[in-house]
Parts: structure tokens; C-alpha cells; sequence
């Protein structure tokens, strides 16, 4: 019982509170007996003896200078303060008055906001009564010893409030403003914790409707807490700062009422279930918006503040139509939800801006009497217009609208995620969802065996270049339903990569069945925007096994799989151990050909030419070889195609041009009369900097450049025929001489023949054998020779293994051959060691050469 007693004493003993009368010290002592436990009967008599001396009493105001006659007052009643007003002087004057034999009391005033409070005689020589209490809202005075105060209220905000005078038991009132107080603070805290937690939200959530709900619940804090004072000095604000007060006080209003509109259309998506409604409260926040701008021009700031409650009154009727709309559309949950959250304060506001509108905006009085008919008849009780009405409609609404929020959150969140698992192009499961669902598949049957098969659109990147990304979205989705179609529907199936399908299968096929597969769902063409297109789809496939359950792993074999498909030119291809080794010597290819060129890993190999006439050899062909240190001899079909795909062609061409000139001199010195080639791959030719490294060379080498050949591949030289021209000119500046080799099989044309700088065209190995087999062919090659014979054009002959052909090729005026028939590629040291007991080639010199002399006298 000696809380209340504690928490008077607390405030007393504030030095801010500007208590200075002897007559409180007393009055605790007589009151002290009230807090024990033995004095409960004490507390009844004195309570009925207050309301035995409440007839005694007389109170009355007056609101200077538009009221000047004195008005009773009843108590417990209320009356309207004026509005504050930065040039006008206007105030209130309370006047209470008690009989001789009142006993102790406080006269309290609640609902002063931003008001000061003074304290006046109320006849000469009589003492003023004394401020012992005063808040943001409220304040109690002690009576003087006659039983008399006279009271000034002097407001600060333009706010018209409503005072509520009362003479009460200083107990009981401590402990209703304990109360309201410790409720006004779990208010405000509640709104700015919930405001600012919901920023945060709609930053990380990025959705515009928690941003609304956010700015809406923090200016309704601040207006609050404008209007209420609570947590604000009651008049240091407003009297310092008065123009920043009625500023923030404007701005928190407008910007409430703005916000709640924004929240309501996102809330009810507007825009889509009621589009008029929509533009209508666009329409309305955007007119509060400009009202409050306005409001920031002190000219017109009487005039805005003076009907802002109206457009508040009409906000307020409109807001309150978006719910009833969810309803109409069947939308119950959003409709309910919203109703709920907002009934509650519209009706308390409503209700307030009813009782204070045609009071500020200067209406006609039968607006006036209808408001205090309706009032009289019921219509707005006390209850409705008591600042703990509006309290306690503010929390239930934030609480509504925070579960509102956090449902419609939860629901756009299952949706956005179920979104996340599908893909957009072929409405079927994207990776992600895939992984999930496959990895819960063979978790559910460890035991069964299970097959993950992967299919690629092949050239889908040519389908985007040429027709555009809408027509390669068609092709996915048609690619797509048709192997749902072929698979089943009880089959999961996925996109899970730019142009692949993943299906997991309760079976493992053979790499045959995959084939037949792959070419049925390849028969039937595609039609995209009217055009039908062939696409091939490559499949690959990888088998679980019961101590490989992961998906992810069977996907990554799957995918080693595709690519080795794809290199090989197969449309199917089942996983094994040995792809993935053989992919993970790719993958180190990169680094271990740099090692190589740095530790002299690579050496030349040699194929020996020579003419068909004499059989002299007169040089050979520069072969690249790689001796790792672990993995012994490397094809060349390993690692060439790899140095191509990443550039590393090019620093291989420069170690094996240096390696050959160098050995060309060499024998050169020594007296051989040879000459070398090798090949340039087309990355050679589209590097600028190569005729310079070759210039640079041969001037620190004095190397002579006719000793080496350089054979361009004609299907090279047609990936960029200008580019791949000028650079054969540069290097045919330099004197070296130029060859193309695989003629006939790049579709190059006789005019980019005649632009070229060639001496030499070397005959494709197809050509050759097919001479030996046909007579077409035989003629073919007979025109092949005949037309380098008039373009002045030296000939050679790969791919010779026999001597029939060598002596077909002899017939036909062919200059060199090169093949097995001479030699199988070799090293230097071999070459050299062959060539005396070989020159001139002496196997099948015999028959050959005197064949020839019979065609070519000497």
C-alpha cells in the first residue's frame, strides 16, 4: 500500500516540477494513514466525505477574448480550449471555489497538451493556489486556504483541445496517471519499435507494403506523441520553437494520413482488384501530400491547419473502403484483416473530428447543433472521445496490422519461394528445386538403383544469336515438354543448366537405349515462330550406387559425361571412372603446358618428304610430342585441342618455329640440303604479333626464313579469310614460304586462292586413297595437281603408304608425298640417324624411278 505514496514523493522530491507549496508537506502527513493496511477504514470514510463535499463546490471558465462571460462548469466536465495562436493572445480561465469545510483535494486538468499553465489570484490579497502535479497531459493544483484557485491555460499548439476539470482525491488521481502514463509510454515505445523494425524488414524484404506500414506507423508516433506531449517537455518545444512545432506537428499529420492511404492501396492491391478506388486514393494522398508542402509557408498555415481536419474527415470515410472491396472480391482473410485493424481507429477519429470540425472551420451553426443533437442523443459517449479510446484503438491496430503484415509476408514468401523452385522458360522445376527433391528421393529408397540422365540442346547458342532469346525459350519449352511427354510425369524432371534437362529414373539404361532416346527426341522438328528447325539433343547418363546417395555427385558425373558426348561427337554416353580422370588431365592441361615449355618437356618429331620423281628426300614435316614426366608420351590429340580452345596454341607455335629455324640453320652449317614445315593454326594467324616475333627472330638468329614452310589449313584460313590473307602476306614479306595444306577439304574458293600467297598446296590424305579406289577419284586428283601446275603452285602429297600410290601420284605430276611409306613420324636424333641409309629412298626406287623417266626424260 505504500507504492502510490512512493511514487508521490518521487515526483514531489523533482526539482522539475516546481513545487514550492508548504501546504503539500502537510498534506502527505495527513494522508499518510491512507497507504497502511489498518487504516482501511480511514480511506471509506474519507472517500464518502469527498463525494459528500462535491455538492459544495462551484467551477466555472471562461476562453478569452471570444468568450468573456463566465461559464459553469460541472465537475468532471470538459470544455474546448482555443486553438493556439502565434499572434492572437488567447487563453482560458478556470475559477473553482469550495466551502469552508472541504476537505483536501486537488483540482486536476487533463488534456492540456503544450499549454502553459499559470496560477493567479483569484481576489487581492488572496494566496494562489498551488501546481503540485503536472505532466504532458494533465496537472493537479492545490487549493488555497480559502478553497478557492483561478487557473490561466495558455496553448501553444494550433490545436483545439478538450480539457477535462475535475476536483479528485490526489490518490486517486496519481494512480489513473500512473496508469495512463506507464500506458503512453508501452504506446509509443510499441509504435517506434514497430515502425522501425518494419523499415528494416522492407529493406531486407524489399517489398513496398511493409515500407508503407513502416512509415505509416512512425509518423503516427510522432502525431501521437505531438499531440499527447508525452515524451516531450510539455512547453520547452513549443515555446522555444514554436514555428518548428506547428511544422513537425503538420508534417507527422499529413504524413500519417498520406501513408495510411499508400498502405491501404498495397495492402488490398488496388490496383488490380479495384483500379477506381486505386486512383482514388492515389489521387487523395498525393492532395494531403500538397497540403502539408503548403502548410510549410507561414502565410498559409492558419488556412491549411484550419481545414486539414476536413480532408482527415474525408481520408479517414475512404480509407475505410478498401476493406468492403476485399470482401465484394472474395478476398476475406486481406478483408477482415483490414477492417479489423482500422475500424477501431477510424471510429475514435471519426468521431473526434466530428465534435472539433465545425468548431475550427467557422461552419454553419446547424452543422454545430446537429453534432450536439447527435452527442446529446448518445451517438458519441464519453468513452468514444476519451484519449484512452484512441490509445487503445492505436494498439490494436498495431498489433492487427503486425500479425496482417507478417501473414500477407509469410504468404508472399511461400509463393515467391515456390517461384524460386520453378523455372520461368519451361514451367518445370529449376536446379534447385531439383536437388532438393532428388536428394528427399534417395534418401526415401537408399537400396533401389536409380539413374540420372542429362540432356543438351546442341548449337543452342547459335538458335539465341541468330533468332533472338524469345525463340530460344520456345525451343526450351518445347525441348522440355517433349521429354515429359517421353519420360512421364511420374518422372522428375528439371532444367537445371543454360540448355540442360536432368531426369532421375527408378532404371539405369545402357548407353545404347540413351542413343535411341536422344535420336527419337530429336526426329521430329521444332516449329519456332513459323520455322521449322532440326535440334539435336545429346544425353548422357550417370548410375548410383549404394555408396554414391548424393545427387549432386551423380549431376557432376552426369555433366563429365555430356562434355566427353560432346567431344567425341556422340549424341550418348554413359559415365565411367576413366572420363573423369581424363577430365581432370584437361583441367591441369592449362598450367602443365606452361611447365612444359619451361622445363623442355616438348620435343620435335619428324616425318621425312620427298619428290616422287628421284625419291630424294628433300625435307620434313615438324610433328610437337610431349613427354610428361608421369603420364610418359601425351598425344597430340590431347593437348592440341585443349591449347587451341585456350590460347596456348600460340606459345606452343613460337617454342616450335624457334626449335625449327634453329635446327634448319643447323643443317644448314652442316651442308643438308632440307627444308622443314609446320603447321599455324588459325589463333596463330589472328595473332598481330606474330610477324613481329618472327621478324625479331630471325634478325637475332640470322636464321634463313626459305628453309622453313608454313602450312595453313585451308578450313583455318576460311574462319576469317582477311584477317588470315594479311597475315600470310606479312610473313611471306618476311621470306618464308607458304602452304595450304588440306586442300580441297575447307570449302575455299578460287579467288581467296588467288589472293593467297602460297608456293605450295598440299593434297588432303582423302584425296589420295580415293584416287586409288575409283576413277572419279582419280581425276579429282588429276585436276587437283593440274590446277596448282597453272598457278605456278609446288604439290605435295600426304598420306602415302603404299607404292601404288606413289606411283599414281608420280603419273599425275605430283611433286612430293609425304606417309608412312617413307617413315612414321620420329625424333631428330632418329631422322638423322635414317637419312644416310635412306637418301635417296631406295625401297621402292626400282620400279618407281623408271617408271617416271619413261614420263619425264632427264
Amino acid at each position: 500500500m505504500a507504492f502510490p505514496l512512493q511514487i508521490l514523493n518521487r515526483f514531489l522530491v523533482n526539482p522539475g516540477l516546481a513545487v514550492q507549496h508548504k501546504a503539500i508537506s502537510e498534506w502527505i502527513h495527513v494522508m499518510r494513514p491512507v497507504f497502511s493496511l489498518r487504516s482501511l477504514g480511514l480511506l471509506l470514510l474519507t472517500v464518502l466525505a469527498l463525494f459528500a463535499n462535491s455538492a459544495d463546490s462551484a467551477m466555472r471558465y471562461r476562453c478569452l477574448p471570444d468568450q468573456p462571460a463566465w461559464k459553469s462548469l460541472e465537475d468532471g466536465g470538459r470544455f474546448y480550449m482555443l486553438e493556439g495562436d502565434l499572434t492572437k493572445k488567447q487563453h482560458c480561465e478556470i475559477h473553482v471555489k469550495l466551502n469552508e469545510h472541504y476537505s483536501p483535494r486537488w483540482l486536476t486538468l487533463k488534456g492540456i497538451v503544450q499549454s502553459t499553465i499559470t496560477s493567479l489570484s483569484p481576489h487581492a490579497g488572496q494566496a494562489a493556489a498551488s501546481v503540485v502535479w503536472r505532466s504532458s497531459r494533465s496537472a493537479g493544483l492545490a487549493l488555497n486556504a480559502q478553497g478557492e484557485a483561478l487557473v490561466q491555460l495558455y496553448a501553444h499548439l494550433p490545436v483545439r483541445s478538450e480539457i477535462q476539470v475535475q476536483l479528485a482525491d490526489p490518490t486517486t488521481f496519481l494512480a489513473e496517471e500512473t496508469v495512463e502514463t506507464q500506458f503512453r509510454t508501452s504506446l509509443l515505445f510499441l509504435l517506434l519499435s514497430m515502425g522501425i523494425v518494419s523499415a528494416l524488414f522492407a529493406r531486407a524484404m524489399r517489398d513496398n507494403m511493409i515500407g508503407w506500414y513502416s512509415g505509416f506507423t512512425l509518423a503516427v508516433a510522432v502525431f501521437w506523441a505531438m499531440l499527447t506531449g508525452h515524451a516531450i517537455s510539455p512547453t520547452e518545444l513549443a515555446l522555444r520553437y514554436p514555428l518548428f512545432s506547428q511544422n513537425l506537428l503538420l508534417a507527422s499529420y499529413g504524413f500519417t494520413l498520406f501513408f495510411g492511404l499508400r498502405f491501404s492501396i498495397q495492402f488490398c492491391n488496388l490496383a488490380q482488384i479495384s483500379p477506381r478506388l486505386y486512383r482514388c486514393q492515389l489521387s487523395l494522398s498525393l492532395l494531403i501530400l500538397g497540403l502539408t508542402l503548403l502548410g510549410f509557408v507561414p502565410a498559409l498555415f492558419p488556412l491549411v491547419i484550419n481545414y486539414f481536419n476536413l480532408v482527415a474527415l474525408l481520408t479517414l470515410l475512404v480509407t475505410f473502403l478498401p476493406g468492403l472491396v476485399c470482401l465484394a472480391r472474395r478476398d476475406g482473410r486481406t478483408g477482415w484483416l483490414y477492417l479489423a485493424g482500422w475500424s477501431p481507429v477510424i471510429l475514435t477519429w471519426v468521431s473526434l473530428l466530428l465534435l472539433s470540425v465545425p468548431r475550427m472551420t467557422g461552419s454553419p451553426i446547424w452543422l454545430d447543433q446537429l453534432i450536439s443533437h447527435l452527442q446529446a442523443a448518445g451517438f458519441f459517449p464519453d468513452w468514444l472521445r476519451s484519449p484512452l479510446s484512441r490509445q487503445t484503438a492505436l494498439l490494436a491496430q498495431a498489433c492487427i496490422f503486425a500479425l496482417a503484415v507478417a501473414s500477407r509476408t509469410a504468404k508472399l514468401r511461400k509463393k515467391r519461394e515456390q517461384q524460386a523452385l520453378i523455372d520461368k522458360a519451361t514451367h518445370l522445376p529449376n536446379r534447385a528445386c531439383f536437388l532438393l527433391r532428388g536428394n528427399q528421393i534417395l534418401a526415401r529408397h537408399p537400396q533401389q538403383q536409380h539413374a540420372l540422365m542429362m540432356f543438351e540442346i546442341a548449337d543452342f547458342s547459335t538458335i539465341n544469336g541468330t533468332l533472338g532469346y524469345e525463340s530460344g525459350d520456345q525451343v526450351l519449352y518445347e525441348a522440355g515438354q517433349r521429354l515429359k511427354q517421353q519420360l512421364g510425369k511420374a518422372v522428375l524432371l528439371a532444367r537445371v543448366g543454360n540448355r540442360q534437362f536432368a531426369a532421375l529414373l527408378n532404371e539405369q539404361p545402357s548407353e545404347n537405349n540413351l542413343a535411341i532416346l536422344a535420336s527419337s527426341l530429336s526426329r521430329k522438328s521444332f516449329s519456332v515462330a513459323g520455322q521449322p528447325l532440326d535440334i539435336r539433343l545429346r544425353c548422357a547418363g550417370a548410375h548410383n550406387s549404394r555408396e554414391n546417395t548424393d545427387l549432386e555427385v551423380l549431376m557432376r558425373q552426369a555433366e563429365i559425361a555430356l562434355e566427353a558426348a560432346k567431344q567425341g561427337k556422340q549424341c550418348a554416353r554413359i559415365y565411367h571412372p576413366g572420363l573423369e580422370r581424363d577430365q581432370l588431365f584437361q583441367l591441369s592441361l592449362f598450367s602443365a603446358i606452361r611447365t612444359a615449355i619451361a622445363e623442355r618437356q616438348l620435343t620435335i618429331f619428324l616425318q621425312p618428304k620427298a619428290f616422287s620423281q628421284t625419291g630424294k628426300i628433300s625435307g620434313a614435316e615438324v610433328l610437337l610430342r610431349w613427354q610428361h614426366p608421369e603420364h610418359g608420351l601425351i598425344s597430340p590429340n590431347q593437348f592440341l585441342p585443349f591449347a587451341e580452345k585456350t590460347g596456348l596454341i600460340v606459345e606452343l607455335t613460337r617454342w616450335m618455329l624457334a626449335e625449327a629455324l634453329q635446327l634448319a640453320k643447323q643443317w644448314q652449317e652442316q651442308g643438308l640440303d632440307l627444308y622443314l614445315s609446320l603447321n599455324l593454326s588459325a589463333a596463330d594467324l589472328a595473332d598481330p604479333n606474330l610477324p613481329v616475333y618472327m621478324a625479331e627472330f630471325l634478325i637475332n638468329s640470322r636464321a634463313d626464313p626459305k628453309l622453313l614452310t608454313l602450312e595453313i589449313t585451308e578450313s583455318e584460313v576460311m574462319q576469317n579469310p582477311k584477317l588470315a590473307v594479311s597475315s600470310m602476306r606479312a610473313l611471306n614479306i618476311l621470306g618464308f614460304k607458304l602452304s595450304l595444306d588440306d586442300f580441297g577439304t575447307g570449302n575455299c574458293t578460287l579467288a581467296y586462292l588467288q589472293d593467297m600467297p602460297v608456293s605450295e598446296l598440299k593434297i588432303d590424305r582423302s584425296f589420295v586413297a580415293n584416287a586409288g579406289h575409283s576413277k572419279r577419284g582419280k581425276m579429282l586428283l588429276q585436276s587437283i595437281i593440274t590446277l596448282a601446275q597453272t598457278l605456278s603452285l609446288h604439290t605435295v602429297a600426304e598420306g602415302v603408304e603404299t607404292a601404288a600410290e606413289w606411283e599414281m601420284l608420280c603419273e599425275a605430276g605430283c611433286d612430293e608425298i609425304q606417309g608412312y611409306l617413307l617413315a612414321a613420324p620420329m625424333s631428330v636424333t632418329d631422322f638423322e640417324a635414317w637419312l644416310p641409309t635412306h637418301q635417296p629412298f631406295e625401297k621402292y626406287l626400282g620400279t618407281i624411278v623408271d617408271h617416271a623417266r619413261t614420263i619425264i626424260p632427264a
